[in-house]
């Protein structure tokens, strides 16, 4: 190993330093300052000694590491993998073709934020996942040689969890924006109708209604409906995402109509929400008839309606198959424009006991308890 001042064309001073086992050259790298030079020096001489891997040569690409991760990913979830590849195929090229030793927070926090300019948080917060997986492997097969561009980014805000939860009035259909949906649908398609109609009532996910069977239906002591599997198309049908594998929630007149409507003359095990030949009911069927918002805004409806209802966070969340923070981070708005509502509720009521009694609050409150505009005329004189 050897430190070697140089200079650049300008006069500046910098410190090259060559790595060697033995006579081949391994490792060389140029430096601004003697320190950092030593330090490096040193790292490497530890990792020789050690048998620890050296960083990979600059013509070592972050093509070439996504190529390595993916196939690592190969035989895992099959979710997963698309998942993987869907968040690492947003990476563009220029970036891809640069050595892997050149990529740092700056370039990924770039790259992540031109994707919020067209993509949810959410979207861009499971890519940024895909990504810290991919910098973490490279970490684990000694590839990477600089801090984590993840780990050490400067924090984006639109991606924080309550950011990226939290869902705003719009990303959810009022009741007539709903009923019109489902009117122009049902003209065409009645049994579609209604299993966007029972996804709006009961709040499931597009993948529990897939894979819904007519044993799904509990009616003691009342009729409610239990949740117990998940169908994505194009993967193996598997448990729910909820912690506990099975959840249960009560089901409206209108709900159980429509179950009852659909499990009509099938065995237990038949899928309720089958196509036109009695086949289990796919996305690309209930794709050709458009809602004029996202399929999943009808699960916002649900919860929304109920908070709305006053129904518990903790019920709304145990329905829904959701932690209770979850439910707060996600329809914040709902809860904050149920408060205000009561507040001016309150407010109202307590200006009518005012002008009957010229009191406030209740019947008999002595003078202390006026309202704050009454105590500020009696101190002026009005």
């Amino acid at each position: 190993m050897s430190i070697t001042p140089r200079k650049t064309k300008t006069g500046k001073t910098y410190y090259f330093v060559r790595v060697k086992a033995g006579r081949d050259p391994i490792a060389s790298k140029a430096f601004d300052t003697k320190r950092e030079a030593e330090a490096w020096e040193r790292d490497q001489k530890h990792r020789l000694e050690t048998g620890l891997p050296l960083a990979p040569k600059r013509s070592f690409t972050l093509q070439q590491l996504v190529d390595e991760f993916l196939a690592s990913r190969a035989g895992g979830n099959p979710h997963t993998v698309d998942t993987d590849r869907n968040g690492i195929a947003a990476l563009p090229v220029s970036l891809l073709r640069r050595p892997l030793s050149s990529i740092h927070s700056g370039d990924i926090r770039s790259h992540l934020t031109q994707q919020l300019e067209r993509k949810k948080p959410s979207t861009v917060a499971r890519e940024k996942t895909t990504l810290s997986a991919l910098f973490t492997f490279a970490s684990e097969q000694g590839l990477l040689h600089q801090p984590h561009p993840v780990r050490t980014m400067k924090r984006i805000p639109e991606l924080g969890a309550t950011a990226q939860r939290a869902i705003s009035p719009k990303d959810v259909p009022s009741a007539t924006r709903l009923n019109e949906a489902l009117a122009r649908i049902r003209a065409r398609r009645a049994d579609v109708a209604d299993v966007f109609e029972f996804m709006a009532l009961t709040g499931i996910r597009w993948g529990e209604a897939r894979a819904l069977r007519v044993d799904a239906l509990a009616e003691i002591p009342f009729a409610q409906l239990v949740v117990t599997r998940s169908h994505s198309d194009r993967y193996e049908e598997k448990e729910t995402k909820t912690w506990r594998g099975t959840r249960t929630l009560p089901l409206s007149p209108r709900a159980l109509e429509i179950f009852r409507l659909h499990s009509f003359d099938k065995a237990p095990d038949e899928y309720l929400f089958t196509n036109q030949v009695g086949r289990q009911l796919s996305v690309g069927v209930v794709n050709k008839f458009p809602l004029g918002f996202e399929r999943h805004s009808l699960r916002h409806f649900a919860a929304s309606t109920w908070l709305r209802l006053g129904t518990p966070i903790h019920e709304v969340a145990e329905y829904l198959g959701d932690d209770s923070r979850t439910v707060l981070a996600v329809y914040a708005h709902i809860l904050g424009e149920g408060q205000r509502r009561a507040h001016a509720q309150r407010l109202a009521l307590a200006e009518t006991e005012n002008q009957a009694g010229d009191t406030w609050g209740t019947p008999g409150a002595n003078s202390a308890a006026k309202p704050a505009v009454t105590l500020l005329k009696a101190e002026r004189g009005n």
